[in-house]
């Protein structure tokens, strides 16, 4: 009865402010539009470099780019990092600082004392311009403390803004048209996709803000919601956060949040995680966080977290024969309420996780203990498949860890080992180095037993799971000169029991990238990046058999050894302050032991023009692919907030247009088009509901933000 009381209160608590910052987004609205005088503050965060930083940490992926992880990415953005006040974990989590560099950031902020500007950093010893202009969206720098006396007081300090997007495809999906004798599951909803965001805050001292979407085919505008109060910095309370929240301890193992990409075309930074605890939540994605409060309180050097959540979550449920009770067979993380299917599994399961972390951290090193208790409301059980053997089941998971980090001169060594309820161990330890001025290596190794169990983990992987892997990785990148930079890595894993869709165990592979960039002046850019991937898994071949004195062929499943190539050539020009082009061309090869490789190409030809109050975007692409297993990556611009990371494949051009138009210093608005033309005779988009009878796909996104 407690907890209920409890839930509620803070269900209405939030309500209460959600009402309330509503009518303080109308009031300001109105005095934008009329012209009355309003106390704004422009977004400390810089806009202009989002887009190319995008592309050259994340590069041409060989499997796309997750929504989760770029909406981490924005939450880098949308919460910039006080240069004044920042932690060295907090800083090297943005993955755009070596470790010599921490090191002279950290040693001029001692010496000097407090930054006045955010270009001070060209003062820094080992800081160039291409490193400051990267930083520059992330970071800001506030010169006076602040507490907050009353909400209106923060709210006229306060960074704040509000979002609204609307986007849909054009072309109509099966799931749209009417029910027929063969199938007569259709979606529930409209077409449309709606986002809605408002956020308020002031960097290391409070966040408050709430997000809605409803995704297309969805029937409920406020399909998902999603709200946090934090407040940091309050004498010993370092951060109290109610709603919802991501933690991030050590390395990942239990609990993992913010912006992480492993492998990719940034080779040495991205591999190390950071330990920065408690993570205010305003992504659209509908799992991986947790719904409830959490506070870490701070003692001298110690820093000791306490949280709990509960929350429904996305579940297949099933019933036993036997017993007649229900179970549930996976968790759903799609977030898609679309089909009667889909909305019976809505909320059918309630999780509850609560636990701890205690760190002790001083100047150069720092050393945690984690805990985490999951409970479900009811067992999971999955499919009775020999991959699933050490798979979790029952209804309670017990997590602990040991985290440590070390940092001396320009090394950093890091680890951390956690043990799940099932007794399997997960593993992984590491070391990033600035040997020099212009050479920094990584070098990192995992293990993960396959009855390791961690549900919200994401530490460095092959997988897209913790388990049931072992491998190492090292990581290069060397500076020859001011215009020429090399960087490398090459990682080995093993798969020690069965997986999905490899019918063999132990299997293993290996996957490098290299690429070299040239910059010969600010102007322009070009790299060229080739990439190959080894990996054993299911193929299909003709077996020859007797039946009755006949000879007869069959399709039977092997596993095989498939080998991917990769090459990508990138060019920028920046022709003027107005003007820049950019020209990417990518080529793959697919191949399986044994039989025939198949190819895929992709070239795109983007211009993009700086007109003051205009800002626009295009790209027109042409692309050609045997098959899906060759589909071209191209990151393409998008909306503020929003990402595109389409797969180009089949045969046909796509081209897209972007135009974003400044009313003025608190209104701005996006427009987005984009559409693929394939070329055969035959051709059409998607399958099952997801299926479009024509050869053409057209989406419009239009966004419109109040900033103040």
């Amino acid at each position: 009865m407690l907890l209920v009381i409890i839930t509620q209160g803070i269900t209405l608590f939030f309500s209460a402010i959600t009402v309330f910052a509503m009518y303080k987004i109308l009031l300001l609205t109105l005095g934008i539009i009329f012209g009355t005088h309003v106390n704004a503050q422009n977004f400390s965060a810089k806009e202009n470099n989002i887009r190319q930083l995008i592309q050259e940490i994340i590069g041409n992926p060989s499997d796309g780019v997750s929504e989760e992880l770029i909406e981490s990415l924005y939450q880098n953005y949308l919460n910039p990092l006080d240069l004044n006040q920042v932690s060295r974990q907090e800083l090297a989590s943005l993955y755009l600082l070596s470790e010599k560099q921490l090191n002279a950031f950290f040693t001029y902020r001692e010496k000097i004392g407090t930054l006045l500007s955010i270009y001070e950093l060209q003062a820094i010893p080992d800081f160039d311009l291409p490193t400051i202009h990267q930083l520059i969206p992330f970071v800001t720098v506030k010169t006076e403390s602040f507490s907050i006396k009353s909400l209106q007081n923060s709210l006229q300090k306060a960074n704040q803004y509000f979002l609204l997007r609307y986007a849909q495809y054009l072309e109509t999906k099966k799931g749209f048209t009417q029910p027929d004798s063969r199938s007569k599951v259709r979606y529930e909803g409209s077409p449309m996709k709606l986002f809605a965001r408002y956020k308020i805050t002031l960097p290391k001292d409070f966040s408050a803000g709430f997000t809605l979407e409803k995704d297309e085919g969805e029937s409920q505008v406020t399909d998902f919601t999603s709200f946090h109060f934090q407040i940091q910095n309050k004498g010993h309370w370092k951060n109290i956060s109610l709603g919802d929240y991501q933690l991030q301890f050590g390395q990942g193992l239990v609990s993992a949040a913010g912006f992480y990409l492993g492998k990719g075309a940034e080779t040495v930074l991205t591999t190390r995680r950071n330990h920065l605890g408690i993570r205010p939540y305003s992504s659209v994605m509908e799992s991986n966080f947790f719904r409830g409060a959490a506070a870490t309180y701070q003692i001298k050097a110690f820093e000791i977290t306490a949280f709990y959540s509960r929350m429904n979550r996305d579940a297949n449920l099933a019933i036993d024969k036997n017993t007649n009770e229900n179970y549930v067979t996976s968790l759903q993380t799609s977030g898609l309420h679309r089909t009667p299917s889909e909305i019976s599994d809505k909320a059918a399961l309630t999780e509850e996780n609560f636990g701890g972390d205690v760190t002790f951290r001083n100047k150069t090193f720092q050393a945690g203990f984690t805990v985490l208790q999951t409970n479900f409301s009811l067992p999971l059980q999955k499919a009775d498949k020999a991959y699933n053997q050490f798979e979790f089941s029952g209804k309670e998971n017990l997590l602990m860890s040991l985290h440590w980090s070390y940092h001396f001169q320009n090394y950093n060594l890091f680890s951390e080992i956690a043990r799940s309820q099932s007794g399997g161990i997960g593993a992984v330890t590491g070391i990033l180095a600035s040997l020099n001025k212009r050479t920094d290596v990584s070098i990192i190794a995992r293990n993960y037993e396959p009855d390791f169990h961690s549900f919200y983990a994401n530490s460095f992987s092959e997988s897209s799971r913790n388990i049931n892997e072992k491998g190492i990785y090292s990581g290069l990148k060397h500076a020859f000169n001011k215009q020429w930079l090399a960087t490398a890595y090459f990682d080995y894993f093993y798969f020690p029991w069965y997986k999905y869709l490899v019918d063999k165990q132990p299997t293993q592979g290996f996957d490098f990238l290299a690429r070299l960039t040239f910059q010969p002046s600010k102007k322009l850019q070009t790299y060229l990046q080739i990439r190959q991937e080894n990996k054993e898994e299911n193929t299909k071949i003709t077996e020859t058999y007797w039946d009755n004195g006949k000879e007869k062929t069959r399709e039977i499943s092997v596993v095989k050894e498939r080998t991917k190539r990769a090459l990508l050539v990138n060019l920028n020009y920046k022709m003027s302050k107005m003007w820049e082009f950019q020209t990417r061309a990518s080529f793959s090869t697919f191949q399986f032991e044994g039989q025939d490789f198949t190819q895929g190409f992709a070239v795109a030809q983007d211009v993009n023009a700086d007109l003051g109050r205009w800002a626009l975007g295009s790209r027109i692409a042409f692309f050609k692919t045997d098959d899906y297993d060759n589909r071209q990556y191209f990151y393409e611009q998008d909306v503020l907030y929003a990402f595109s990371f389409p797969a180009y494949y089949q045969h046909g051009f796509r081209h897209y247009f972007l135009a974003k138009y400044k009313f003025n210093r608190n209104i701005d608005a996006w427009f987005r088009w984009a559409r693929t033309d394939l070329l055969g005779e035959e051709s059409t988009f998607g399958s099952g509901l997801e299926e479009i009878l024509t050869s053409h796909r057209s989406e419009v996104k239009v966004q419109l933000r109040l900033h103040f």
